[in-house]
């Protein structure tokens, strides 16, 4: 099978959060933290992540990534759709 990346740059507000519904199954996503502060929470899980982190985690659930800072974060992510 092949696999699919899609790949963005993040810049989070203190507060924010990006909310997203499960993607089809076997996808993933891999966030990794350059600045501030920034939560992962996909199904029952929570990964609290700072600078140099990064959180591989399923994404065939509901998931959100949250800012839990009191500055704005930037992250890269990843996600690998599985195809």
């Amino acid at each position: 099978f092949r696999r699919v990346l899609f790949r963005s740059e993040l810049t989070v507000q203190p507060g924010g959060v990006l909310t997203s519904e499960p993607h089809e199954p076997g996808t993933r996503e891999h966030l990794t933290v350059h600045a501030g502060a920034l939560a992962v929470d996909a199904g029952e899980q929570t990964q609290t992540l700072g600078p140099g982190d990064t959180a591989r985690y399923a994404v065939d659930q509901a998931h959100a990534i949250r800012n839990t800072g009191s500055e704005a974060a930037r992250a890269l992510l990843v996600v690998v759709h599985a195809s």
